[in-house]
């Protein structure tokens, strides 16, 4: 896989694509997924792309996804959602569903997708774990905003990397609801100096160091299908003019836990990480396995590290 980078972003130049395209709601992608020119997905992470990540804390790569799988991706998403809610969606009709793509085995094949699970290797280390999806669409009347605040905040948990990946099956751009990051906010100082944006999201007030939230300096990751966000989780991001349906699948991935402060913030805000859905469990591919490899015993000093 070729690649090259602009402004934090990476355009992959897809390969030809083998296999045939499947539309049922029960496809698999991986026949879709580009061949790899290098022969080793490994290849497909730089040391820029690394630095990057450590440095700003996300990176965004456009076109990741061929517009064959995102097809299928959005077929699949719609298939589930019209299962949850008993009939086809609205097109503005809000959704928050999770688990998500371990309802259906098309989306299950983002879980350990060959251009997505070499990225996460890197980031978190070969035996990392999975922390669970969401399939959200469209947004509560009257809230087209999110302001400013880091889904694992705090200067405790930014030694413990997760990382947080957005699809987004909708275009979408800084002014209508792309997701919006401050780089390098999931580091210190910066993340503790800007630690009182997470109180003013809690209580709704939209004063942001005497600026509003969509003013707040920052980097937006205007998206087209098939462009994929990795972020870290301790990293400050936020949304501003929400319209039309939105939707977007959130991947959610951590590093194996090691020490008792690792344990704790996952008692504390992923409990079911330790619980994977039944679809997750039921999956034999050997990289999904991986992420179940021991999950029990985790389990248990996790329950012994926080009696």
């Amino acid at each position: 896989m070729q690649s090259t980078r602009t402004n934090g972003q990476t355009t992959v130049n897809q390969a030809r694509y083998q296999g045939s395209h499947r539309t049922g709601p029960f496809s698999d992608i991986r026949a879709l997924v580009p061949v790899l020119c290098t022969g080793t997905s490994r290849s497909a992470m730089t040391e820029t792309d690394i630095a990057h990540f450590d440095t700003f804390g996300f990176l965004f790569y456009r076109q990741l996804l061929s517009p064959e799988e995102v097809a299928a991706i959005q077929q699949a998403a719609e298939f589930v959602w019209t299962e949850e809610l008993g009939q086809a969606p609205a097109l503005d009709e809000e959704m928050h569903t999770a688990p998500f793509v371990e309802r259906n085995e098309t989306l299950m094949t983002l879980v350990d997708h060959p251009l997505i699970h070499p990225i996460l290797a890197e980031l978190l280390g070969e035996d990392f774990l999975w922390s669970g999806s969401e399939g959200n669409r469209g947004f509560l009347k009257g809230t087209p905003i999110h302001h400013w605040h880091a889904d694992r905040p705090g200067a405790h948990e930014l030694d413990y990397r997760r990382i947080k990946i957005m699809i987004y099956l909708d275009p979408t751009t800084k002014d209508t609801g792309a997701i919006r990051v401050i780089p390098g906010s999931h580091r210190m100082p910066f993340h503790e100096d800007i630690r009182p944006f997470q109180e003013n999201h809690l209580e709704g007030i939209d004063d942001f160091f005497g600026m509003r939230g969509p003013d707040v300096p920052c980097y937006a990751a205007e998206s087209q299908p098939g462009d994929v966000l990795f972020f870290n989780q301790s990293l400050f991001h936020g949304v501003y003019g929400k319209t039309g349906p939105r939707r977007y699948i959130a991947l959610k991935y951590i590093e194996r836990p090691t020490q008792k402060e690792h344990f704790v913030s996952l008692k504390r805000w992923s409990e079911y990480a330790f619980h994977p859905h039944e679809g997750f469990r039921r999956c034999d591919r050997p990289a999904v396995r991986a992420m179940l490899d021991g999950l029990e015993d985790l389990r248990v000093r996790a329950d012994r590290v926080v009696a």
